[in-house]
């Protein structure tokens, strides 16, 4: 008997240890003002409107926003998120999903908004962010839950929009890239480089890059400051159709000369019973590179850097 119960003991203890948050991590426990949430790490504050869609609306490290606003654009800005394929649902996408107001409540270190049902296909999405301030890291787990009685298909989408003029760079995948922005692109020892060129946006078609990546990594370095995404790295087999595992956008002009870029990734394609869910994390990272390291387009050494980050 008392084998038994020291065995029990044991399974308990197991059990429990792996429920609990990583051990030895220290978490920053978002904050609520007029109805808006801030998660701060040492040097960088997150921003998040649950009014606007749940979405992130800012990302700041010492004083500057990585992230656009709606000066650039009133509709695109921040970073949100959407189901892929967009050939589902063509534009604009899903309001509930995208703009609409979500239910926010803290829980735990975690912030967590509940959108509305969409309309269309019936599926909620929920988004939990927390940032983990040992790994000075956000964490963004999203869920889509079905709520409809019918099985649904769809990737987890992740948008986000930068200023223009810096680069974008991601360890290429097996298929080849497609999309109007290729000219303004290079390969250079398994990294895809996209620069943002201005004179060389096209004046017609698409102005995007539709690729496979790998290592589950996405970058994008504006001046010193790299933003780093880190995702699960999906196969060509579990890509959305006639979507890409890691995407670029470079929006028009404005009449004021602005425009933005999307860097975006996607997870898996993937059905989703009625009453089931499935989730996807996303990690950020926001770094002010080094002098020491080369910040041009095609350099190993910037390469690498982001490799030790995400290791």
């Amino acid at each position: 008997m008392d084998a038994l119960k020291s065995r029990l003991t044991m399974a308990a203890c197991i059990v429990l240890i792996a429920c609990l948050p990583s051990l030895g991590q220290k978490w920053a426990i978002p904050k609520a003002q007029n109805g808006r949430y801030s998660i701060a790490l040492d040097g960088q504050v997150m921003h998040i409107n649950p009014a606007k869609g749940g979405r992130i609306t800012s990302l700041i490290m010492d004083g500057e926003d990585f992230l656009t606003d709606s000066t650039v654009n009133d509709f695109n800005w921040g970073s949100t998120f959407w189901f892929s394929p967009q050939k589902d649902w063509k534009w604009p996408p899903s309001a509930e999903i995208d703009n609409q107001p979500y239910e926010a409540k803290v829980q735990g270190s975690a912030l967590v908004l509940t959108s509305r049902q969409d309309r269309k296909t019936g599926l909620v999405v929920i988004k939990e962010i927390s940032g983990n301030i040992s790994k000075q890291s956000f964490i963004i787990k999203y869920t889509i839950r079905n709520a409809s009685d019918a099985e649904q298909r769809v990737a987890p989408w992740e948008v986000t929009r930068v200023h223009t003029g810096g680069t974008a760079f991601f360890p290429v995948g097996l298929d080849k890239a497609r999309g109007g922005l290729l000219h303004s692109t290079e390969v250079q020892q398994g990294v895809f480089w996209y620069v943002y060129q201005k004179e060389k946006l096209p004046a017609k078609g698409d102005r995007q890059i539709y690729a496979d990546g790998s290592e589950g990594w996405l970058a994008q370095l504006n001046g010193d400051r790299l933003l780093v995404k880190q995702f699960p790295d999906i196969t060509l087999e579990q890509t959305a159709p006639e979507e890409g595992e890691v995407e670029l956008f470079a929006s028009e002009l404005s009449v004021n000369g602005s425009g933005y870029v999307e860097i975006e990734h996607q997870g898996a394609y993937l059905p989703i019973k009625p009453g089931s869910s499935v989730s996807w994390t996303t990690t950020w990272l926001l770094r002010k590179v080094p002098a020491v390291v080369d910040r041009s387009a095609g350099s190993r050494s910037l390469a690498d850097y982001v490799r030790g980050i995400v290791k």
